[in-house]
């Protein structure tokens, strides 16, 4: 198997027809069908169903074309980051994180690193968890920072934080007196609850959902955004309350007010992931910085 015949199946995959993938690879298309199929041969499997109608990719060619993403994904950045390291001696670190980590520890880390490593270039990269760990394992990213554990056989998880949800409300609200030490879902009853989750991976996918489920709450209306930013937003309107984790108070504080949730599981546990077995010595620094600044945090 050659990296030339995972390039031209992932040019198939993306065009589901051979001319024009051929075209796409610039080579003939005989010659590009043959290299297919001798693909298929050396595999044992067919991978791609060309008596459908549009042609599509058989089960084991989905497989295979996800791992087929991954190894030349790695092989690209590989080559791209030889050649900036042979340029000037620059090493990359590739970060993905959700956005809400920009309040918490990642700029100390950021900084941190920086300053033991003055060639290292690091490229960051707002992701939701599940981009994340597709990231993990084609190479787009090295580390990532998010809320969702995952059981992955290529993928290194640890819990760097445990962190406590509170509901964010509007400066005005009722619920958002002075006096309030927390809230439970039973004073939430008539609230519209605002969620920043991802919609294109689903309501069930969404940590709060799940919480507020084990609790046997049922909002009597929900509002669905893409980003925590928006979701505040309605908040300040007061289109709504939002539950999120307690960093995001640092995001917006003159017109939200934010009061502890008194429930049982009513945190989030904060990931670090990185590929399996990955023992770079800046990954240790990572672990080592942000080990240090929770435990700053949990004495403050």
């Amino acid at each position: 198997m050659e990296i030339r015949q995972l390039r031209y199946f992932l040019a198939l995959c993306r065009t589901l027809n051979f001319t024009r993938a051929a075209e796409e690879v610039h080579i003939a298309q005989p010659p590009f069908s043959r290299q297919i199929s001798n693909l298929e041969d050396e595999l044992g499997v067919r991978l791609i169903d060309r008596d459908a109608r549009p042609m599509r990719l058989t089960a084991s060619g989905v497989f295979f074309q996800e791992r087929a993403q991954e190894i030349v994904g790695r092989i690209d950045r590989l080559k791209s980051d030889t050649v900036r390291f042979g340029r000037g001696g620059r090493q990359t670190l590739r970060i993905g994180f959700e956005v809400y980590a920009l309040y918490g520890h990642l700029p100390p880390v950021i900084k941190h690193l920086r300053d033991l490593n003055p060639q290292l270039d690091i490229d960051l990269k707002v992701m939701s968890s599940e981009e994340q760990i597709l990231g993990i394992r084609n190479g787009a990213v090295d580390v990532g920072l998010g809320r969702e554990p995952v059981q992955d056989e290529q993928i290194d998880q640890i819990v760097i934080r445990r962190e406590p949800y509170v509901v964010a409300l509007a400066r005005d609200h009722p619920l958002a007196s002075a006096d309030r030490l927390g809230l439970r879902f039973a004073d939430l009853a008539q609230e519209t609850i605002v969620r920043y989750h991802d919609p294109a991976v689903g309501r069930r996918s969404d940590p709060i959902v799940r919480m507020m489920e084990r609790a046997g709450f049922v909002p009597i209306r929900e509002t669905a955004l893409g980003d925590v930013f928006g979701a505040l937003g309605l908040v300040a309107a007061e289109a709504g309350v939002c539950i999120v984790p307690a960093t995001v108070r640092r995001m917006r504080s003159d017109d939200v007010r934010y009061v502890p949730l008194n429930e049982e599981g009513a945190f989030t546990d904060i990931y670090l992931a990185t590929a399996k077995d990955w023992n770079s010595p800046i990954l240790q620094q990572t672990r080592d910085e942000l080990d240090r600044l929770v435990a700053a945090h949990e004495k403050a």
